[in-house]
């Protein structure tokens, strides 16, 4: 068997974890003998190829321009939507920051609260939601288009059919995977501070984390490309001389820095799971992850979560992952996350790929 795999057409320039996914899945078929080439392009040429696989809907015209062109040529598609309803973070992360650009921590509290009492009462109108639900249309058309979803966990697929009616459409969970080496770095004796890895944006959080964490007595390290430097003075509002801010940086250092943390706090609005969380857990590392995902169906309750909108959620669940000690090699979060192997992702998609074949030929 001979697949096409499909990101976006910047992909290389901007790496993220769709990127890391869609290696670390070519690898995973490989072994199992299937043919795998990756191509950048939202014009993929997949003849002579058995089916082509597409990563992400999260760019929803990028998406839906891959999946046409593929559609046109008649080959099976296979599709990893990666795909998070983002209607709430649109109505609700604006507001916060908008709560965490006030002049004062006191006017800060005072927005928070407000927000608090409005959230059930919000219209979800405005041009942020509308351009919401015209992102959620546009996904919804594209991903109706490919013959089998690749979803990263049963959340994720249940979501299909309650926010998008696509309950006909045939899927296979292929959960996300470890790397061994994640689980084979160093520990030091002692770890120390907290940790975010991530791209630096709005989704991922990081301005209500360093807010929440302002007052605390404990080193900070946010580690990722910013791209947006609004975003970004907003982050950098709230750092104290504990605060060192890290640009992108090679897998291995971060690895390295995952290893050294503390604990590692990623409260992002919506993550399926996050595989900097991922990663994290698996260097020993105590997590604390969004709750809004399908960050629970991973992590069980080894793991502390916060709400993205408060960030004395935030706070407390931070807290909560110091009070929870150091942890021992082989614990229930590292054997947890031992059986969800790259091996194991591979083997799934291997499945839905046959039964993408065989969905087009009849």
């Amino acid at each position: 068997m001979k697949a096409l795999l499909v990101l976006r057409p910047d992909a290389g320039a901007r790496p993220d974890g769709d990127l890391v996914h869609a290696e670390r899945a070519g690898a995973a078929v490989r072994q199992f003998g299937v043919q795998v080439d990756v191509v950048a392009s939202d014009a993929p040429d997949a003849r002579g190829y058995d089916l082509a696989h597409v990563f992400g809907v999260f760019e929803p015209d990028v998406a839906r321009r891959q999946l046409e062109a593929l559609r046109v040529q008649s080959v099976p598609i296979v599709l990893s939507p990666i795909w998070l309803d983002l209607r709430a973070y649109a109505a609700i992360a604006p507001r916060v920051e908008h709560a965490l650009a006030a002049r004062s921590p006191a006017a800060v509290e005072t927005r928070l609260a407000r927000l608090r009492r409005e959230a059930e009462m919000l219209p979800w109108t405005g041009r942020a939601v509308r351009a919401a639900n015209r992102r959620l249309a546009v996904q919804r058309a594209a991903i109706a288009l490919a013959d089998i979803l690749l979803p990263a966990s049963e959340v994720e697929a249940y979501l299909y059919g309650e926010r998008l009616g696509l309950t006909a459409m045939p899927f296979v969970v292929a959960p996300l995977g470890v790397d061994d080496d994640a689980f084979d770095i160093q520990r030091p004796a002692q770890r120390n501070g907290v940790l975010c890895a991530g791209r630096v944006e709005s989704k991922k959080n990081q301005a209500a984390l360093l807010y929440a964490l302002r007052d605390v007595d404990v080193d900070v390290t946010i580690v990722g490309t910013a791209y947006d430097p609004v975003y970004l003075a907003l982050c950098k509002r709230y750092a104290t001389p504990r605060t060192r801010f890290v640009d992108h940086a090679p897998r291995e250092r971060v690895l390295a820095m995952m290893a050294r943390a503390a604990v590692h706090a990623h409260p992002s609005w919506l993550e399926s799971p996050g595989l900097s969380s991922l990663e994290a857990a698996a260097t020993g590392t105590r997590i604390v992850a969004g709750d809004r995902g399908c960050e629970r169906e991973y992590f069980g309750s080894d793991v502390d979560y916060a709400d993205p909108a408060e960030p004395a959620t935030i706070r407390r669940a931070v807290l909560r992952a110091f009070e929870r000690g150091e942890r021992e090699r082989g614990d229930a979060l590292e054997r947890r996350l031992g059986s969800r192997t790259w091996q194991r992702h591979g083997e799934a998609t291997v499945d839905a790929y046959y039964r993408a074949v065989v969905h087009r030929r009849r």
